[in-house]
């Protein structure tokens, strides 16, 4: 029986690791594309960022009807067969259009799979007591692949070509399919939601979240893209690490301080862009750490209890949106173009700082309920 029935489990459990493996995997599987996507869409490549962000947004108002209707690990299932199946057809040239349009229903199949695994399979499986501790931790794994996902997209498609990276991108798929299969999930009877709603999908009042921690992932991409060689991602992934050493540390019980520190610490990414991509790395790994993981516990606590899931959901949206506008910002509007990054990256984070402080900090000190 899963934890959220009844039983009490501690928070690393056997089908706990099984969700973080499986979302690692898709998540890399899938960021192998961000920094290689211009060469599949003849330089469109904003076209195929909107196109998955649209298919995620597409399917995600069926979802909840899907999730009560069916088994809940058998729709996170189709999930990750959407991404095998459109993955599969990169194979083949489909030219700029067929690209988007594979993207469009990729985009849709991991909306359906982050859904039914990072917002319902994840609480399900947790204890209520410990469903904030797992968000956190699970997006953490998320916010790692982003690290090795595009590293390993660069390295194998500049080694081995691009047959040889879809096929990678494949298998990691596959294995996290196999790890879900392996899930075990308690049954829960069938009830009866509407065909469409915007439950586990979108948390209405929560857009004041929603504009800076866009905001802020999409200056974070925009710089992010720009870096070239595996030494950027691996330090971008030592800033991710310093980020949880400096929560655990010194920020654990104080979320406004640690959103400023993660501010500064990007804005010290992009003044240090122009000395090394590597320190810049460092600094913009810590401060995407930092500011993203407490706008996930802002969303958490602005929901009521059955709001968790569309809350968890909302974030992710955010963050999506950010990082395929960023990256696509970065490989056209600004490729080649030094002072534009800075110049663009100061500007976005300058008004998601703004933004944070005039118009949320005090709103959600007053409708925060946990």
């Amino acid at each position: 029986m899963g934890a959220g029935l009844g039983e009490r489990k501690p928070l690393w459990h056997a089908g706990f690791v099984k969700i973080l493996l499986a979302d690692f995997l898709v998540c890399v599987s899938l960021y192998m594309f961000l920094p290689v996507a211009f060469l599949y869409v003849a330089g469109n490549v904003w076209a195929a960022a909107l196109a998955f962000f649209a298919g995620m947004c597409l399917a995600g108002p069926f979802c909840n009807y899907w999730l009560d209707t069916f088994r809940r690990k058998h729709v996170a299932l189709w999930g990750v067969a959407g991404v095998i199946a459109t993955t599969g057809l990169f194979l083949f040239d489909l030219g700029a259009t067929g690209f988007c349009m594979a993207r469009l229903v990729q985009g849709a199949a991991y909306g359906v799979f982050q859904i039914a695994v990072g917002s319902t399979l994840l609480l399900d499986l947790s204890d209520s007591g410990k469903r904030t501790e797992a968000a956190h931790v699970y997006y953490w794994f998320t916010r790692l692949a982003l690290a090795f996902g595009p590293l390993a997209g660069m390295v194998v498609i500049h080694d081995f070509g691009p047959h040889l990276f879809v096929v990678s991108s494949l298998l990691l798929s596959l294995c996290a399919g196999g790890v879900l299969w392996t899930l075990r999930v308690p049954f829960r009877a069938p009830l009866n939601p509407s065909l469409c709603s915007s439950d586990r999908f979108w948390l209405r009042r929560g857009w004041r979240v929603f504009v800076p921690l866009f905001l802020v992932v999409f200056a974070s991409a925009s710089l992010l893209g720009g870096f070239r060689g595996a030494l950027p991602y691996l330090c971008l992934s030592l800033g991710f690490w310093l980020a949880l050493t400096f929560h655990v540390l010194f920020f654990r019980e104080r979320l406004q301080a640690e959103l400023a520190a993660g501010f500064l610490a990007m804005f010290l990414s992009f003044i240090l862009y122009g000395c090394g991509e590597g320190w810049a790395a460092v600094a913009l790994g810590c401060g995407v750490g930092l500011a993203t993981s407490r706008y996930l516990l802002s969303y958490i606590r602005i929901c009521t209890h059955c709001e968790r899931a569309t809350a968890q959901t909302s974030y992710l949206l955010a963050w999506e949106l950010g990082l395929l506008s960023g990256y696509a910002m970065s490989t056209t509007v600004l490729k080649n173009m030094e002072c534009l990054p800075l110049c663009a990256g100061f500007i976005l984070l300058g008004t998601a700082a703004l933004f944070h402080f005039v118009f949320v900090r005090k709103w959600y000190a007053a409708h925060k309920r946990k």
